[in-house]
């Protein structure tokens, strides 16, 4: 049986079932005992279609009793599933940035624009939120629904963005906007390479107020403050990548289809993705046919020529596949007629 992680990452391209597989192990491991959360990244929220998740619970844990699977009639199992929302994820994290007694820093609506699901920090607050999640020690295994392709490159290349976004520069920057970001006992720094930054900094804002207006620069100036202000939650999330690397962390499962097109983007992908995944991953093929085929016998030959077609066609996507990966799973198609019967049907061949 394939040992469960601390970290779980379902990542491929759109249309390969890639929710649905990585719900199907979430049940799987529920049912093993395990305490299991399950996050989506993705911004299609397929997984809310399967659960029948409530929207208005976006980034709250909500409860997933495997009752409500078939072939699962457990009433005390379950596991949980976290729709993932970037607001929700701020609020978490200690602001101290209030200019006035019940007013806090989510008031200011550049933030409010970059937090929302497709703004630009959607992948950067998904690692905070793993992060936190992590540090509840509360969970066996968390396991990830990523969003599919580039924006899954985006998810691991966050922690880059992290570093540039709170270089040392920018204290440099910020102190010449007039915020203070020193603590008590910190030393403050002086550098050449401040003050040229500075002096670029000054033409740029002198632009943007005289084609936004100050109340706008000044907007712009408290949204990146209150971000740096708060950089430990941001700088923590980089420990996140660097643990991914580590194979007695994490499961990679890069999904695909029986699809030729579907092999070669898997490929692709694989090549992008390589240099933060370590080697012991897998390729999981869904949509497997041969099951089906191999305990069909047509007496027409028409369809018997149909059965040896399909069957050479998935021999050879396999094959293809055994020459770029080292550890394949095989998923069946599933006929199921609800997204339920669907998950429980491909959480027994975990087995």
């Amino acid at each position: 049986m394939l040992r469960s992680k601390p970290i779980e990452l379902f990542c491929g391209t759109g249309g390969v079932g890639k929710t649905t597989l990585a719900t199907s192990r979430a049940l799987h491991l529920a049912h093993e005992g395990k305490r299991v959360l399950l996050i989506t990244i993705d911004p299609a929220k397929r997984l809310k279609q399967i659960l029948n998740l409530q929207d208005e619970s976006k980034g709250e844990i909500q409860t997933v009793p495997l009752s409500i699977f078939d072939y699962f009639n457990e009433n005390e199992k379950t596991f949980d599933a976290l729709l993932m929302s970037p607001q929700t994820t701020l609020q978490k994290m200690d602001f101290e940035m209030s200019s006035a007694p019940g007013k806090t820093v989510f008031d200011n609506p550049i933030i409010q624009i970059l937090s929302r699901p497709n703004g630009g920090m959607n992948e950067i607050m998904a690692i905070i939120e793993v992060q936190y999640q992590l540090s509840t020690n509360h969970y066996d295994t968390i396991i990830l629904d990523t969003p599919p392709g580039k924006h899954f490159i985006d998810f691991l290349q966050s922690s880059l963005k992290i570093k540039h976004f709170f270089d040392k520069s920018f204290v440099e920057i910020f102190r010449f906007l007039g915020k203070r970001f020193t603590k008590k006992g910190e030393k403050e720094s002086k550098g050449l390479l401040g003050l040229i930054v500075s002096t670029g900094v000054k033409k740029l804002l002198s632009y943007l107020e005289k084609v936004t207006g100050k109340e706008f620069v000044n907007v712009f100036v408290d949204a990146i403050a209150a971000l740096y202000k708060n950089r430990e939650h941001f700088l923590s999330a980089i420990k996140f990548e660097e643990k991914l690397g580590q194979i007695s962390f994490s499961n990679w499962f890069l999904v695909t289809s029986v699809e030729q097109y579907k092999i070669d983007e898997a490929s692709n992908f694989h090549q992008q993705a390589i240099e933060f995944m370590h080697n012991d991953s897998f390729l999981a093929i869904n949509k497997c046919l041969r099951p089906y085929l191999e305990d069909w016998y047509p007496e027409d030959k028409d369809f018997s020529h149909v059965k040896t077609s399909m069957l050479n066609r998935e021999n050879k996507i396999k094959d293809f596949a055994k020459v770029h990966f080292d550890k394949i799973l095989d998923f069946p198609e599933v006929l199921g007629s609800s997204p339920t019967q669907h998950v429980s049907e491909l959480a027994t061949s975990w087995k």
